[in-house]
Order: structure tokens, then sequence, then C-alpha cells
């Protein structure tokens, strides 16, 4: 998978190679790829050659006058390959010229694009439709030519590698951290280091400014309760047709693929389309963590042996996984606390050996369903209006991760310095009161697309898979699927508690009955008995007191808690709020303290 590394101002090779060096994982430069000019200098890393998957351009990376363009991933133009759909750089450009930034909100796919324009002093970097490529921006001031400029990267660690580079802890990331399991929004866990959030681009001026553009804003394709939205039959036929066309886009052609088989509906679909559109091997993978603990693999392997796939079964234990936990986070280097993150990390290190390419059925919830909308719909039907923001903190409450812990294990130098109302609620207010989407449950799908799909689900596929030189495929957040769930009656999503009808009723004849009839479970990671047994040990050094007291972020005591699994509040959710410290603490050494044991560049 590609990367872009970049920055403004005077060019700075120096610092621009310095800053590759840390994402060599992600591939190798090429001489004509680094684009020099007076506002920016931009470059591309690539693994391989350029036929792949989906690729529709006529070269990655052009100078025209006064514009330099960069691409990194592939593109399509409004998801019509039948109609001049592909993308040609220079005719970007010349849209550019008329429409200026706006010009790049008919682009679809899993891409970055670049625009130097020397006229406007400016920096265009966009992050094309729901996000599948990430890219992080930050301020730096380089001493080397005694100016501030910005800096540009796929992932953070080409940004914090920059000399002299000072990475410091935002408070308010550790209570959303803690909320979450992940940093939402443009924010992340470093001071002045942002994530481009996915369908948008932003500005950087020489004069320090940034501004971002919504080029993605799909809630304005919602069903307006006109027209033929009472016609079931369409809507699964539309469906089947924009996900085959999905998939079709993204298949690679003359090579096997790997297909990431949870056993759940959201893989089988995918599965299914790949088994039936591809003209090679088609290798399917579940995981699991050992006899002892429950697991989906009787699902997976009728999946698997109904479309005649290469179907392997990999175990994950920690055992296995322990040595190379800080090369993960490495890896990730924004802290995700989703303890499935792991097991992605070492799938990846396994289907490495097979293929290069990796479909997944990533998508599947945000889009369709996902189990916290239940809870939700039922307060939003039933429940009474309380106290101002209820409706965010139930939300965050339904995430069951640690927003009921952050303020009793966060150290009070911390803590004095959150405002819940303005540091977790105030993230989710702008979707409950957008008048512009109507439907409560498609407020709901709106925030797990723009947040936890581009936050949360998609980085963390993107950078598990890329530490091995993999490209993942997410057709199911594909564009046009995208607009497709929002043009739809909300009753198609969830139709009596029954979620997903309407991509049930489409592929119900392609997959097994108990695939299809069966309730959402989800991917069990049994950390709840690792931090009892296999990860005890572990999880003591990490947390041990003496490091805790030294930073002072968590409060040791209430760690000391957990770690007996002994509080008085609740059930505890031990292992998730385990797992979640353990992670962040080893983040903060990779990071902060720049403590690279175990880590291989």
């Amino acid at each position: 998978m590609d990367a872009l590394v970049g920055l403004t101002g005077p060019p700075s090779e120096t610092l621009l190679r310095s800053m590759i060096a840390t994402l060599t994982h992600r591939g190798k430069m090429s001489g004509d790829l680094l684009l020099q000019s007076s506002t920016a200098s931009l470059a591309r890393l690539q693994l391989s050659d350029d036929h792949a998957v989906g690729l529709r351009l006529d070269r990655r990376g052009l100078i025209d006058d006064d514009v330099t363009l960069l691409v990194c991933g592939f593109l399509t133009r409004d998801g019509n390959e039948s109609a001049g759909g592909s993308v040609e750089l220079s005719g970007l450009i010349a849209e550019y010229r008329a429409r200026g930034v706006a010009a790049l909100s008919r682009l679809q796919g899993a891409a970055i694009v670049a625009i130097a324009d020397e006229t406007a002093g400016v920096l265009h970097v966009a992050r094309i439709g729901a996000g599948v490529r990430t890219v992080f921006y930050g301020r730096y001031n380089d001493t080397s030519v005694a100016t501030s400029r910005w800096l540009v990267a796929s992932e953070p660690k080409a940004i914090t590698s920059a000399p002299g580079y000072a990475a410091e802890i935002r408070p308010a990331a550790i209570a959303q951290y803690l909320a979450f399991s992940f940093v939402p929004g443009s924010g992340t866990m470093l001071k002045d280091v942002y994530e481009l959030p996915a369908g948008h681009a932003v500005t950087l001026g020489r004069d320090a400014s940034s501004e971002l553009t919504n080029l993605f804003p799909f809630e304005e394709d919602e069903w307006d309760g006109r027209g033929d939205g009472d016609d079931d039959s369409h809507w699964v036929a539309e469906s089947r047709r924009v996900i085959s066309d999905a998939v079709a886009r993204r298949l690679p052609s003359g090579e096997p693929v790997g297909i990431f088989l949870s056993g759940g509906l959201d893989s089988s679909i995918v599965a299914a389309e790949v088994a039936r559109q591809h003209n090679h091997r088609v290798l399917t993978y579940a995981i699991h963590f050992g006899k002892h603990y429950p697991n989906e693999l009787e699902f997976a392997r009728s999946v698997a042996d109904r479309l005649g796939t290469e179907h392997h079964e990999v175990m994950v234990n920690p055992r296995q996984f322990a040595p190379r936990l800080r090369q993960m986070i490495w890896h990730l280097d924004d802290p995700i606390g989703d303890p499935i993150t792991q097991p992605n990390f070492e799938l990846a290190r396994r289907v490495s050996q097979d293929v290069r390419y990796v479909f997944n059925g990533e998508g599947g919830d945000p889009l369709f369903g996902g189990p916290k909308n239940l809870p939700m719909m039922m307060q939003h039907w039933y429940g009474v209006p309380r106290e101002p923001g209820f409706r965010e903190k139930a939300y965050l409450a339904s995430y069951r991760r640690a927003y009921e812990e952050w303020s009793r294990v966060l150290h009070p130098r911390v803590r004095d310095q959150i405002d819940p109302e303005r540091d977790l609620e105030s993230i989710l207010a702008p979707f409950f009161n957008q008048s512009s989407v109507r439907s409560f449950l498609n407020k709901l799908m709106a925030i797990n697309i723009r947040l936890k799909g581009a936050h949360l689900i998609l980085p963390k596929v993107e950078r598990m898979l890329a530490a091995s030189g993999l490209t993942p495929l997410a057709p199911l957040f594909d564009e046009e699927l995208i607009r497709l769930s929002f043009q739809m009656p909300p009753r198609m999503k969830l139709r009596s508690g029954d979620e997903k009808w309407v991509l049930k009723r489409a592929y119900e004849d392609d997959l097994p009955r108990e695939v299809i009839e069966r309730p959402k479970s989800g991917m069990r990671v049994p950390v709840h008995y690792w931090f009892r047994g296999e990860m005890r040990r572990l999880a003591k050094k990490t947390l041990a007191s003496r490091h805790v007291r030294e930073a002072e972020l968590f409060d040791p005591d209430r760690i000391r808690q957990l770690l007996r699994y002994d509080i008085e509040e609740g059930a505890g959710r031990y292992g998730m709020r385990l797992w979640m410290l353990m992670t962040f603490e080893l983040w903060r050494r990779v990071v902060i303290d720049r403590d690279r044991t175990g880590v291989v560049r």
C-alpha cells in the first residue's frame, strides 16, 4: 500500500527523506515521484508496480506550470466506469483550475490527493470518499531554514520523526480514547497533529492557516419519504448491484486474493461476490483464539464450503503476539483500544505469505446496522428526554468501553482539565442536532460512518495490513453504497428489530441460511480471560505503579483495583479496560518517551 509524505514552504529534500525513512514498510520512493515546488515538496512511497486494483490513472504525479498534483491510491470518477469514469491527472488539473478544490468532490476510491498551487500559495490535501486511506498534518518549526511549515503524511510517525519535533499528549484526547476506544474527529492523541476527516480536503496556507472543505456530503442524499420508497424489491436489487460493482472495481486481475472471513453476514457477502467474479484463486481466512474460547469457525467454514474457497483457520494467542505488541503499536501510531487490532495484525502477517490484496467486510455495520443502534433507537422511541446532552451521554455509554471509568481512572492533574460537555459530548452533538438529516437512525449511521468508520475501523485495518505490505479492500465502504444507504427508507436497514434487512434479502440465496438468520455477535476477543491468565503478568508489569506514578496520567490505585478485578461500580468490563490502558501505556512509551525496545523498522 502506497503512502504520501509532504511538506509546505521552501523545498527541503533532507527533511522529506527523514520523514520517508519512518515509512519504509510502506514502500520505496521512486525518483520521478519526488515533486518539488516553492509551495510544497511531495513524495509517494509504493510497494509494487502500478497494476494495483482499481487503478484508473494515466500517472501518479504531475507538474503543470504553477500546479503540482500527486495521487496515492486509486481513483474513479463518480463510480461510472462506462461513461468516462477514469481519471487523467492533466484533466483533473484543468478541472481544478476551473472549480478549485471542489473539483475533487467528483472523485471516488481509496486515495489521497495533494495539489500544490503556486499562485495561491497553498497546499490542498484530500482524503477521498469514506477514508480508506488516512492522512495526517501538523505544524513544525523547521530550524534548518528558520521557518514554520506544515508537514503531511499517511502516518503520524512521519510527522513526529522530524528533527526536534516535541511530541506532547493532548489531555482531552485521553478521555476521548477511554470513552470511544479511539480518538474521534480531526484531533489526535498529540497536540498540533490532526487527522484529516474522511471525504474532506484541508487547505494549508503559507500563513499557517488551515481550512476544511467537505467533499462528500452524503447526508444530503437522505430519502425524503417520496418516490419509489415503498418498493422493497427495488432497494434489494440496487443493494446487490452496487455491492457487485464495488467488488468489481477493486478486484485485481491475474493473481490470488484473500478475504478475512469472520462467519458474519458482511464478510460473507463480500466473499460471495469475490468468489463469483474473480478469475483466480480466492483464499479465505478465519481467526480463533483456541479451543477454550468461543469462536465462529463453523459459520466461516460453512460459507467457505458453499463458495468453494481455499479456507484457512489461524489461531491467535497472547504467547504468540505478546513479543510483537510494541511493534503493532508502533505501526498503529495513534492509540486504538479495540482488542481486535492485535489479531488483525497477526492475521495480516500470516496472509502476506499468500496474497497482496485482502478483502474485508468492514462497512456493513456503519451503513446498515450495528448492535449499538438498537438501544439508542429504543431510547429515542420510548425514553423521556432529560437533561441537555442525554442522547450524547447515552451514545457514549452504548460504546461499552470506559466512558463510565474515565473520571475514576484519570490522574487528578489530567481529570481537572477535562470538561465532559466540551471534550466528549460536543463531538456527538452536531450529529444529533443536524436538521439536514431527518431520520434518527440515519443520524446514528452518520456518526458511525464519519467517526467510527473513518477514525477507528478504516485506519485500524489499513495500518495493520500496511505493516505487512498488504492492501485492504473494503467494498462495503464504497461511496456509492454509502449514498444508497441514505437514499433508501430507514426500514430497509432496521425492520422490527431485524438489522441489515436489505442485505439479508439481497444475498439470502447465495449464503447458508444459518449465516443469514444468525444474530449479530461480533468477534469476541477473550481479553477478560487473558488478563486473568496468559496476559496477567504482562499487564501487571506494564501498568506497575512506578510507571503510572511517573507519567501522572492515570490513578495508580484505580489501576491496581482493575488488575485485581475488584471494583465496586458495575460489572467492571475489566478485560476491555485493561487492554485499553495497557496499549495506551505502551503507546506512550513508544511515541512520547521514544522507547523503541521491541520495535523493528
